[in-house]
């Protein structure tokens, strides 16, 4: 053994007698002096580690567990001359132990649902890729008109109002419009509103595209429209020649005797005309008129791509009004219901988007008017165009000279000074009546002169169609039905108390989760938060299903009749039973026929 090694024990007994001799005076002097106490080296050993146990009140950690992974750190390295930099070793340890909350690179878990949504919004807070280069002048170029879309000003009323989305979602929506406007051709875009599904969420946004944009759409549905009438007339002429042809080798095969063996069917007889004739289907309104107006965007949540709807056809929105089905977020899922829906829930959600536009689209009064644009100074303000006779005005803009009402004006309950300012859906489903039998105008004289009586007869029989009619543009909202003892809507204050700065809040009755809101100042906004259902006196009831048709004329062939019991059978048998012939008696002479009455009959045929 070295010199080292033996001073190195020796040193090490004496701390060890020093500590023992500590604890030992520290038990042996009781309360009474001068009485000897057995130590209790258990206790005593559990007492102090108690003590080492100690929490921090700062950090909560304590001494016995710090030196624990101090001795595991050294024992584990085995550094040389470690007294020299233990305190070192004593740093590492509770530096490792310490993580700040700013440190996201370690030792923390990202959801997979917050960590694709991370992904979906790191393109969007990238700056746009510069546009391709243009040769029009930088003042013709058509910029779209975003001045609805500040999602955050919106925000700020919304809240007033107590609705709205959350923070993080509008601020990313006004950047998902900014990436859109890029990429589409939109004039004028807004957020529209929300409705909820159940599985998925729809975002949408209403939009203007530009005059060009509309052009090529109307083309391209004109030539979509023309080629596929084309392929159902050739369909059919296929369809007629396939069975001429069958039918004329089945002939020719009867002919020659080989019709029992042949592998060609007999000719059928041709199939029952059907009688019943569909009233024609009004056509369709043309991208940029009416309901089709304006284009709508939806996505399913932050990050997703914008998908455009497509336009609604009269059809579809008469179904939608018969019809009551929630929304499951895809865009793709078949409507299975009675009436039959002609469209996937793409097609039903734009029809219920043009119905909830049509019945919820408010402003104030004053705000729109049917005249030109803005006038300059010197310039005299013309009168604006009459409508043709029996048409409504559809064209209007913002007044230029428009001072917005007080506000007391604007919460009063008869809503005389809220206007609608989008068209109204007739029952046909276009805002502009289609005539399904349009005849020729001609003055009742000349008629006259023309037609004979029978003509004339038949001129009476034709009855005249009704043209539909609804309630003109910026026609108030004090002439909108009420819902049996609940009025259509709604208004309040924002604030009862601070009436400088609070705002004028209306709800639809009618659709629930469609609000309107105006400023004391020239801003006011739509939106819909919802599910996209009207608001209904009584549970909804399908309709029912129509009366069974007659598939054969009614006669006595198909008629339904009691059958007769067996005695009425035997009495039916025994009087239709053929008379027995006379019997001529031996030695007598039958009569002879009588040849003159049948004479008589000849002369008279």
């Amino acid at each position: 053994m070295t010199y080292v090694n033996i001073k190195r024990r020796n040193l090490l007994n004496k701390a060890d007698k020093a500590s023992y001799k500590m604890i030992t005076e520290y038990d042996l002097h009781g309360e009474d002096e001068g009485v000897v106490q057995v130590p209790n080296f258990e206790q005593e050993f559990s007492s102090a580690k108690t003590f080492l146990q100690t929490a921090s009140a700062h950090t909560g950690d304590n001494l016995y567990d710090h030196l624990t992974d101090v001795l595991n750190k050294i024992l584990a390295e085995r550094p040389e001359n470690v007294i020299d930099f233990f305190e070192e070793y004593s740093r590492k340890v509770k530096e490792r132990r310490f993580t700040p909350m700013t440190d996201h690179l370690e030792d923390i878990y990202v959801s997979p649902g917050r960590l694709s949504l991370a992904n979906k919004i790191l393109p969007m807070m990238k700056p746009l890729p510069p546009r391709e280069p243009s040769t029009v002048d930088p003042e013709d170029l058509e910029i779209a008109d975003i001045s609805k879309s500040n999602m955050l000003e919106l925000l700020y009323y919304f809240e007033h109002c107590g609705i709205g989305l959350p923070r993080l979602e509008m601020f990313f929506i006004m950047l998902s419009i900014r990436n859109l406007i890029h990429s589409e051709s939109i004039a004028f875009i807004r957020f529209w509103g929300k409705i909820f599904g159940t599985l998925k969420d729809y975002l949408i946004v209403e939009c203007d595209l530009k005059e060009e944009e509309y052009i090529k759409r109307n083309e391209s549905y004109q030539e979509k429209k023309e080629e596929i009438l084309e392929q159902t007339q050739e369909d059919v002429t296929e369809d007629n020649r396939i069975t001429e042809a069958l039918n004329e080798i089945a002939r020719q095969q009867q002919l020659t005797g080989e019709g029992t063996t042949s592998k060609y069917p007999r000719p059928l007889p041709p199939l029952p005309l059907v009688q019943f004739e569909e009233p024609p289907e009004p056509p369709s309104e043309p991208s940029g008129v009416g309901v089709n107006k304006k284009v709508y965007y939806v996505c399913n949540g932050i990050g997703e791509p914008w998908i455009q709807l497509p336009d609604c056809t009269p059809k579809q929105i008469r179904i939608a009004r018969q019809i009551q089905k929630s929304f499951t977020g895809n865009l793709d899922e078949s409507i299975c219901s009675y009436p039959y829906f002609p469209g996937k829930e793409k097609e039903y959600l734009r029809a219920q988007i043009a119905r909830i536009s049509a019945g919820t689209q408010i402003s104030p009064m004053g705000y729109y008017t049917f005249g030109t644009a803005e006038l300059g100074e010197g310039e005299e303000e013309e009168e604006p165009e009459e409508a043709a006779e029996g048409e409504s005005k559809t064209n209007y803009k913002p007044n230029p000279k428009y001072e917005p009402p007080p506000l007391k004006d604007l919460l009063d309950g008869s809503m005389s000074f809220w206007v609608h300012h989008t068209l109204y859906i007739l029952p046909q489903g276009r805002t502009s009546w289609w005539n399904p039998s349009p005849t020729p105008e001609v003055n009742e004289e000349e008629m006259e002169e023309e037609l004979g009586e029978e003509e004339e007869q038949d001129k009476t029989k034709v009855e005249r169609v009704e043209p539909e009619t609804g309630p003109p543009l910026l026609t108030p909202l004090s002439e909108d039905a009420s819902l049996e003892a609940v009025p259509a809507w709604s208004v309040r204050s924002s604030s009862n108390i601070i009436d400088n700065f609070a705002i004028a809040i209306v709800r639809s009755n009618l659709w629930p989760g469609a609000y309107c809101f105006s400023t004391q100042g020239k801003i006011f906004q739509n939106v819909y938060l919802g599910f996209g259902h009207k608001y209904m006196e009584h549970n909804f009831s399908p309709l029912p299903l129509p009366d069974v048709q007659q598939e054969y004329p009614i006669g006595p062939e198909v008629l339904e009749v009691i059958d007769p019991t067996g005695a009425e059978e035997e009495r039916w048998r025994i009087d239709h039973l053929p008379k027995p012939k006379p019997v001529i008696p031996v030695g007598e002479e039958a009569e002879p026929e009588e040849p003159e009455e049948e004479e008589e009959e000849e002369e008279d045929d």
